[in-house]
């Protein structure tokens, strides 16, 4: 079905510091907005499917701790033009920013136990059914959840990075790109082509048949 296809980058992006990395998430925040803006908002990139259909951009930020996950999401907030400050949430799981562009909801799973997660399906109820992940990622702006693999099921489209230190040059990282949609696929490959002005026909993503 259309909107629902495995999606992966054939290749890492080298990241070489924290400012690389905060430029690039700023692009996603900006292309984001251009995905999920007002209609009066006109898009630099033809779209395939409504806006309707695609109420809200997932991203799911895979990453030991120290990895650089947190500074993605601090570049997403300059992307939004968001003017507070961003840290990882401290005394709550989820975190809402509703001055930028669009709004961003920054989640931190890592304090839920892997137990509680896989209880989460059950009738007991726990953090992470009460957090209402589904009505954030809804809501037409971005939600980018830190820790996904405690998720008990994940949303009908998401773009998901997994960043590593770099093995040869401390301070940088590997930034590895997957995700599930045509419209995520779309929205990458359209980061990507800013980041790197690589040519925009180049085809760095792989679809899984």
């Amino acid at each position: 079905m259309q909107g629902e296809e495995l999606w992966q980058e054939t290749f890492p992006l080298m990241l070489p510091s924290a400012a690389a990395t905060q430029s690039l998430a700023a692009l996603v925040g900006q292309m984001a907005v251009r995905l999920l803006g007002s209609s009066a908002q006109q898009p630099t990139f033809h779209c395939t499917s409504t806006i309707e259909s695609f109420p809200g951009l997932v991203i799911l930020l895979e990453g030991d701790l120290g990895s650089g996950k947190t500074t993605f999401v601090q570049g997403l907030g300059q992307g939004l033009g968001i003017p507070e400050p961003i840290d990882s949430p401290t005394f709550v799981l989820v975190q809402e920013y509703r001055t930028g562009r669009i709004p961003l909801f920054h989640c931190d799973l890592y304090r839920l136990e892997p137990s509680s997660a896989a209880r989460a399906g059950g009738r007991e109820s726990t953090l992470l059914e009460d957090l209402g992940l589904e009505e954030l990622w809804s809501q037409g702006g971005i939600t980018a959840i830190e820790w996904p693999q405690y998720l008990c099921h994940l949303p009908a489209t998401y773009l998901w990075l997994c960043l590593q230190p770099h093995p040869q040059q401390e301070g940088a990282r590997l930034l590895y790109a997957k995700g599930k949609g045509s419209q995520t696929a779309q929205l990458w490959q359209q980061v990507l082509s800013q980041f790197t002005q690589q040519d925009p026909e180049e085809k760095r993503i792989h679809f899984s048949p």
